[in-house]
């Protein structure tokens, strides 16, 4: 899950050298749009994880032509 939340961050830390300009001048504000947006993409990244597993697996295991034990 660490890898995860590192990802996000990264990607926010990215997002925000790009576009300074959104950052608010109060800490307070610009902490507390830090950590909403940190849950939201986080929540967003293991959601599409999950599914793009869920794909792969259900891929796999469709495939007829193998034997599985």
């Amino acid at each position: 899950m660490a890898d995860k939340e590192m990802l996000v961050v990264e990607y926010l830390k990215i997002y925000f050298q790009a576009h300074p300009e959104k950052v608010p001048e109060d800490t307070d504000q610009a902490f507390s749009l830090f950590q909403k947006l940190h849950k939201k993409y986080k929540v967003k990244f293991i959601a599409d994880f999950k599914e793009k597993s869920e794909k792969f697996v259900d891929k796999y295991m469709d495939d007829k032509k193998d034997i599985y034990y």
